[in-house]
């Protein structure tokens, strides 16, 4: 158990990183002053993480030389668990990404075969010989991120309360850094946060992630809403139409048959038997020239217009951020979503919430992922308080 002192310095020091990460290179007076924290505090806990190699001096010896998160020692494994393949990269504090290993999986996609995939890409990753703060991993179910649960995955074949971390863990060997995990749509949504370029303006956000689902997060005051039961934003299974399409939760007319990938497809060719078009990408390129298109895939999304709007109308987000996993989608989904929106919500009309283009998906993930490695190594004490990070 540690003492009131030493949870009153690593406060501190998690509140000292956060602020060099958001501000870049500084001075020790400028952290002083824009966390409320003692000058001499701040000096000491910085010469405390210079001399661990978590920080650079830009001068180095220099008291007034402004400081800056190492890229050498600020770095993560990210994995982020698509559909159809795994993917693995080493990401530093600033989204550059070192190396990627990328993975296939086959059917059906069981908790035995994930966990075998994955310690696979960690071992490759091992090979390099870097060191890295911890393993961040991106999971697309409900997730315990806490015990390092995976609650339920509907579309990895119906997980249930399966332990990943610990069944990762006990696969690698003794020393293996440290792994967290999150849930996907938090995680693309972190990825945006702190490498969108969107800067302090997503600290109020809502976020939709749109591909084979509908994934959704939101940061309120710049901190994750998880929920009593971990499933806020689980917005992808609630009931959204009556033609009986079946979801594979099991039941039937979910948002996600609706908007998800195939569900728009569907609905566009059901109301134009003449589409061709076999991705969501291809009817928003479609759409720029031709309104009929564009009218239909507005008509096709109003169930996930319907259901942000009450989002919306709950919890007053500052803006809501789109990731789209194609560039053809950019222009067109953030349209026809906020043009819905406005109809249905007349008090925005003065102040029209903004639906912007986020990062494509998979990248937002796998940076989200590292983004999860880092915050828990800002506010947990052995990443800073060991002589060394952990190395492969």
């Amino acid at each position: 158990m540690i003492s009131e002192q030493t949870r009153k310095r690593l406060k501190n020091q998690s509140e000292i990183l956060r602020t060099i990460r958001r501000k870049g290179a500084t001075s020790r007076s400028f952290i002083s002053t824009s966390c409320g924290i003692r000058k001499a505090s701040v000096t000491n806990i910085c010469r405390d993480l210079v001399d661990r190699g978590s920080l650079n001096e830009k001068t180095p010896g220099f008291y007034r030389s402004e400081i800056e998160l190492s890229s050498e020692y600020w770095r993560s494994l990210a994995i982020f668990i698509g559909p159809g393949e795994i993917i693995a990269t080493i990401v530093d504090h600033n989204g550059k990404v070192y190396e990627e290993w990328t993975q296939k999986m086959g059917n059906p996609k069981t908790p035995e075969s994930i966990v075998s995939v994955i310690v696979t890409l960690i071992n490759n990753a091992s090979k390099l010989k870097k060191s890295i703060v911890g393993v961040g991993i991106s999971v697309p179910g409900i997730i315990n991120a806490e015990k390092g649960i995976c609650l339920s995955a509907v579309n990895l074949g119906r997980w249930h309360d399966f332990p990943l971390v610990e069944e990762i863990t006990k696969r690698l060997p003794q020393g293996s850094p440290r792994i967290v995990i999150e849930n996907d749509a938090n995680a693309e949504l972190m990825g945006n946060h702190w490498f969108g370029g969107y800067g302090e303006t997503l600290e109020n956000s809502l976020y939709i992630s749109l591909g084979e689902g509908v994934g959704c997060a939101q940061l309120l005051e710049g901190n994750i809403v998880r929920g009593r039961r971990f499933s806020a934003g689980e917005i992808g299974c609630l009931p959204s139409g009556n033609e009986k399409r079946p979801c594979s939760c099991g039941k039937m007319d979910c948002l996600q048959t609706y908007c998800g990938e195939l569900g728009i497809i569907q609905s566009v060719k059901n109301q134009n038997k003449e589409v061709t078009a076999p991705s969501i990408a291809q009817l928003c390129h479609l759409a720029k020239n031709n309104l009929e298109i564009k009218q239909q895939l507005t008509q096709a999304y109003q169930p996930l217009v319907q259901q942000i709007s009450t989002m919306i109308a709950l919890t007053d987000p500052a803006q809501i951020v789109i990731g789209c996993p194609d560039p053809n989608m950019d222009s067109t989904i953030p349209d026809i979503l906020s043009t819905g929106l406005k109809s249905l919500l007349g008090w925005t009309d003065e102040e029209v919430i903004p639906v912007l283009a986020g990062l494509n998906p998979i990248k937002s993930g796998i940076l989200g992922a590292a983004v999860s490695v880092f915050k828990n190594a800002f506010q947990d004490e052995s990443p800073i308080c060991n002589s060394n990070v952990n190395a492969f």
